[in-house]
């Protein structure tokens, strides 16, 4: 009996082991610049047939502007998108801002509220493929 309870404990101990190092890597992938990159550039090829102007996606700490993502134009074909690694800690919220920030660039001065109706137009584009996929 006791062995048994020892075989279980040992097979317990093991399997959280094995489920945290799994963990421990998904979000060291996470955190590379080249995950955050492939979230734009698929974006792009499926959504805007690869029209949108290049952009730089990059975590950054956005506590001070309340923000989960922040879009920053540099050029007039260079942006940065900014995701703020203390609030985007699942992979839904991670894809929702790096939606959000992509139709700001795919709607920059279309219209004077930056989330208006053509802003809208975009993120309900992008969440019923999303939708129909599920």
């Amino acid at each position: 009996m006791r062995l048994r309870i020892n075989i279980a404990v040992s097979l317990v101990a093991l399997t959280t082991i094995v489920w945290c190092v799994r963990f421990a890597v998904t979000q060291e992938h996470r955190r590379t610049p080249e995950f955050l990159q492939s979230k734009y550039q698929e974006l792009n090829r499926t959504f805007f047939e690869n029209s949108l102007p290049t952009a730089r996606v990059e975590w950054a700490d956005l506590t001070d502007a309340d923000a989960m993502g922040r879009t920053i134009r540099e050029s007039d074909d260079m942006f940065v998108i900014l995701v703020d690694r203390n609030s985007n800690f699942d992979d839904e919220d991670l894809d929702d801002t790096v939606r959000h920030e992509t139709c700001h660039i795919a709607t920059w001065w279309k219209e004077q509220d930056m989330h208006g109706p053509v802003f809208q137009a975009c993120m309900a584009r992008i969440k019923q493929a999303d939708h129909n996929d599920n």
